[in-house]
């Protein structure tokens, strides 16, 4: 499962390198800082593939925010996030293939992520998927491995409502860093969902204001005709 890790991470890191725009001197930076208040949804059902959307056996959800995150975009669609969240186990919900247990689900991720804007905007900036590719720990109670590091691979997508303001959409894949990285049922599945907010980049928003608030500095003045004989 390992090697698989590495060929998935490969894949990501050179697809990003490859969708670069080609011949852009100044790409366009959707934000420079974005926060979020996320509800999330925990898939811990010891299932590899089953039950993937059996919200009522297997998602483990709170009705308020639990996840909070701190992202920082950079350059050609790169930004890094970190992700902070809290999930409880209920005796009703399927914990690795058994019901009743109660518990709690603490985890903490540093996620690298490529967003696509760059390869259709401006025709459609109110839409914005993206990769997630990073490294988390978790901390649960109620099962057999309580501390688990994790490697994270996901994906997800930003819609914009208004230019600050937008909803978020992902899912990630947490791999329980172990001798047996496939077979552990310390692997769960995390679905999220929630409002963000972004700051533009300062940079260009100064330069956009300067050339309106001084565009009259390049007015020349008028020049006033005097008629002959006049005072």
């Amino acid at each position: 499962m390992l090697k698989y890790l590495f060929i998935a991470t490969l894949i990501f890191i050179s697809f990003g390198a490859y969708a670069q725009p080609y011949k852009t001197i100044k790409p366009y930076k959707p934000y420079k800082w974005m926060v979020g208040l996320h509800l999330i949804a925990v898939d811990d059902d010891g299932n590899k593939f089953g039950n993937l959307f059996d919200v009522n056996s297997s998602w483990n959800i709170k009705p308020f925010p639990t996840r909070f995150t701190l992202d920082r975009y950079f350059v050609y669609g790169w930004s890094i996030e970190i992700a902070a969240s809290y999930a409880a186990y209920t005796p009703d919900k399927l914990v690795n293939d058994s019901t009743g247990r109660e518990g709690i689900n603490l985890s903490i991720d540093f996620n690298a992520k490529y967003s696509f804007y760059n390869l259709y905007a401006p025709r459609a900036r109110w839409i914005e998927p993206y990769l997630i590719a990073g490294v988390g720990f978790t901390y649960r109670t109620g099962t057999a491995d309580p501390y688990v590091p994790t490697v994270n691979l996901g994906g997800g997508i930003n819609l914009w409502i208004v230019n600050w303001f937008g909803v978020q959409l992902s899912s990630t894949a947490k791999f329980a860093v172990y001798t047996k990285v496939w077979d552990t049922k310390s692997n769960y599945l995390q679905h999220n969902a929630g409002l963000v907010f972004r700051t533009l980049d300062n940079a260009k928003q100064k330069n956009k204001n300067s050339r309106k608030q001084h565009k009259w500095t390049n007015k020349q003045p008028k020049k006033i005709k005097r008629r002959k004989g006049g005072h």
